[in-house]
């Protein structure tokens, strides 16, 4: 062998993908050169052995372990040997366009039309696997561009193109005039699909996006001409149907998007509507064995009804802090006198429901009394500077 090479490195044109070194004899002390985004693969009778990726590698035992196993008597010193260098271009290539050169013929499953559909986009694709891309692809050919790699993936992306397309139109039930608004759901559909199949031959999408869905001119014509004659056919009343669904449609889409569903929203508006009605227990129970027992939330409802009532009827004995009924003329736990319905602050005179350990407009604590007043004899604390049964000043 002759013309032993003591450095390998990529001597390929940028735009190749792939290129195959031109150079195959080499020897154990030979430096390999591996630039940023690249990687470089030896192969012997058509199997890869090792790999290697950006950075100075010197060609010894430590870093060639597969071939060391091949050519295991070479190692001694710098023995020659002969082998083919593949330099491989990881680097993300993201404006490859692509487009249906065919339409595709279907039904608009809206107004029952036959339309051919065209559509088109741009991908952005890069190597995954590097063995795996030579070995099912590349072969022997010394340079394998982009463009190389979208000629071999053209018939399986248009292929997946066109029926993830016609699927989506079929199950959606969408008109062809609807489908701009639909685009990047359709463009992900498609991506995820492509993967599929592009990660069996050690390529991946990195991005993919549909343009354009359109029919031509004169199917759009038909399409546009039987909307019309549908729109000039409709009532006000089927108009008003027509956004009541699609609001509705709406609202079913953010629900879903948000993460809650339509009983716990109806939820929310009982139990904001009940907390805005505070004191009237008869429209909160309303509202709860109503709305609540039809919407599936009677339990929640019934639970704010419940508590708005006890606070509305229930209060404590001044006595004993035993619980009362509002309505009720003496204590049922030690007999107390109930008369009085209402208390008043000891600091600043705030009428006060029976039984209040807090002031509700000054927040003063309603401690325990222990003198007389002089206008209705109540015994009341030294402190107060109001009596808490008459509201007499104490001062």
């Amino acid at each position: 062998m002759s013309n032993i090479l003591e450095t390998i490195r990529f001597e390929g044109d940028n735009n190749n993908i792939v290129h195959k070194h031109s150079i195959q004899d080499f020897n154990s002390k030979s430096q390999l050169i591996v630039g940023e985004s690249q990687e470089a693969i030896f192969y012997k009778d058509g199997q890869a052995l090792d790999l290697f990726g950006a950075g100075r590698h010197t060609l010894d035992t430590n870093n060639l372990p597969i071939m060391k196993r091949i050519f295991s008597s070479i190692f001694g010193g710098n023995n020659p040997f002969q082998c083919e260098v593949f330099f491989v271009n990881k680097v993300s290539v993201l404006d490859i366009p692509w487009g249906t050169d065919l339409p595709i013929t279907l039904e608009d499953p809206k107004y029952n039309i036959l339309v051919n559909i065209k559509s088109f986009g741009q991908m952005g694709i890069r190597v995954l696997d590097s063995r795996k891309f030579i070995i099912k692809v590349v072969g022997q050919l010394e340079n394998y561009s982009m463009e190389s790699v979208r000629l071999a993936t053209k018939g399986m992306v248009k292929l997946v193109i066109k029926e993830t397309i016609a699927k989506a139109i079929i199950e959606s039930g969408l008109s062809v005039l609807e489908l701009p608004a639909r685009l990047s759901e359709i463009s992900e559909k498609i991506k995820a699909l492509l993967n599929v199949h592009l990660e069996q031959i050690g390529l991946v999408l990195e991005n993919f996006f549909v343009t354009n869905i359109s029919a031509d001119k004169d199917d759009l014509d038909k399409l546009r001409l039987v909307k019309e004659k549908r729109m000039e056919a409709l009532t006000d009343i089927d108009i008003e149907s027509i956004k009541t669904i699609r609001m509705s449609q709406a609202r079913a889409t953010a629900r879903e998007t948000e993460g809650y569903s339509y009983q716990d929203e109806r939820k929310f508006d009982i139990l904001q509507a009940a907390a805005a009605n505070e004191g009237v227990s008869g429209s909160i129970m309303g509202a709860g064995m109503g709305l609540g027992m039809g919407f599936g939330v009677g339990e929640e409802v019934g639970k704010v009804a419940n508590q708005a009532f006890q606070h509305q009827n229930n209060a404590i004995c001044p006595n004993c802090q035993s619980p009362i009924n509002a309505n009720s003329k003496f204590c049922s736990s030690c007999g107390q006198a109930l008369a009085i319905k209402k208390s008043f602050c000891i600091n600043c005179g705030a009428e006060l429901p029976l039984g209040a350990q807090f002031c509700s407009e000054c927040g003063t604590k309603q401690i325990k009394q222990d003198k007389t007043c002089s206008s209705c004899g109540t015994t009341v604390n030294e402190s107060c500077k109001f009596c808490p049964t008459c509201g007499k000043s104490l001062s």
